[in-house]
């Protein structure tokens, strides 16, 4: 189990035997999605995989760890797009006929709308409960209203671990992977905001303090350590949430930074060729973005830590350090693996974009640009 807050977030964290995070933080996204996998023998629980935005960065994790065949259930808490609208791309890597997905029966009626093929299990008609085939059980608690009527969460008997879906997530501009202090009033505000009534509230919460609970697992928001449960528990015994809240949407979020303007975007640009700096210095510049440039892998690198751009695109082919190994030593750097990146090459041949996307490439662009995609695929990237 991971005894202190040292981790790499670019890489899946074991939390405690056989139970990881694979999610992905975006320091521009507020809202960040933490999908978790069980491992037990042979055999993997996959809980919440997220959506499709973070999906190839999130399976890469996943797939470091188990083969696809290994999976044998996906839990969907609930039924949100930020839950599970990646599923339609996990049935294309996992037997449809092996892997069965976890809901309640009213979740599983607007689940099928993602189009999926794979067999459901109801927990609501499976006396709320998965026993996996080592034995290891798996409980489905109801979390009414909390965020839908029928949401559910799930504890884990032999880890003491409770993955508890929206129920204490948090939005934050100041994220880490574990808990710490003022992360209370991270939780408060969210639940304020997205939970249906106090009411409804606490009497979860009274089920959750019945609970011998060594970690909570949330799907947005900061993992708890055990030397928290309590306080986060008793915090929500009372809160005003809901119906019940007594503050405006204003007030609730006044918090939450404004984006970025298209003018404080910052992309990087490496490329040893003068010419080519130029011109995409040119394109970007018209179209409101600000620019800096490195004409080799090592100073792209010192770059990245120093300014920490929005959007990094990399020529391929460069003296001192080529970008592929400057990619991957952006990628494995906690400081900077968030950064987007472009491969820009020549040469895109059969089985290159595998090749830089396994590097930690976002995308790539193929010489001589085409102006109109470029731009469309920086403006996808930037979230604009």
């Amino acid at each position: 189990m991971n005894k202190n807050n040292s981790y790499n977030d670019s890489q899946a964290v074991e939390l405690a035997k056989g139970v990881y995070w694979v999610g992905y933080h975006d320091p521009k996204d507020l809202l960040s999605c933490n999908p978790y996998l069980l491992v037990d023998g042979k055999e993997a629980v996959l809980f919440d995989p997220g959506g499709v935005l973070n999906y190839s960065k999130v399976a890469q994790k996943i797939f470091s760890i188990v083969e696809p065949a290994q999976i044998s259930h996906v839990v969907l808490h609930h039924q949100d797009p930020d839950l599970c609208a990646c599923m339609p791309l996990l049935e294309k890597v996992i037997d449809q006929g092996q892997m069965k997905i976890v809901t309640h029966s009213m979740a599983s009626i607007i689940i099928r709308y993602y189009g999926l093929k794979s067999e459901f299990y109801l927990v609501d008609k499976n006396l709320y409960s998965l026993r996996l085939k080592s034995g290891r059980m798996l409980r489905f608690l109801t979390t009414p209203f909390c965020h839908f009527p029928a949401a559910i969460v799930t504890y884990d008997e032999q880890e003491k671990i409770l993955f508890s879906s929206d129920l204490f997530g948090a939005i934050s501009s100041d994220w880490s992977l574990f808990a710490k202090e003022g992360y209370q009033k991270q939780m408060q505000t969210f639940h304020t905001g997205y939970m249906a009534s106090t009411r409804h509230l606490s009497k979860v919460m009274e089920t959750m303090a019945k609970l011998d609970l060594d970690m909570i697992l949330p799907q947005h928001g900061s993992i708890i350590k055990k030397e928290m449960v309590s306080q986060c528990i008793d915090s929500f015994k009372s809160l005003p949430c809901g119906i019940d809240a007594r503050v405006t949407q204003e007030e609730l979020y006044d918090w939450i930074p404004a984006k970025k303007s298209v003018e404080e975007k910052q992309i990087l640009i490496v490329d040893d060729d003068k010419k080519n700096i130029k011109l995409l210095h040119d394109i970007l510049n018209a179209s409101g973005y600000d620019t800096i440039e490195a004409y080799d892998g090592k100073k792209a690198v010192e770059l990245s830590k120093q300014e920490k751009p929005d959007l990094i695109l990399m020529d391929i082919q460069m003296p001192l350090m080529n970008g592929l190994e400057a990619i991957k030593i952006i990628k494995a750097d906690p400081a900077t693996h968030h950064i987007p990146i472009f491969a820009l090459t020549a040469f895109a041949m059969s089985g290159d974009r595998e090749r830089f996307i396994q590097a930690g490439c976002d995308d790539y662009v193929s010489k001589p640009y085409n102006i109109s995609e470029l731009l469309e695929k920086v403006k996808t990237i930037l979230g604009e």
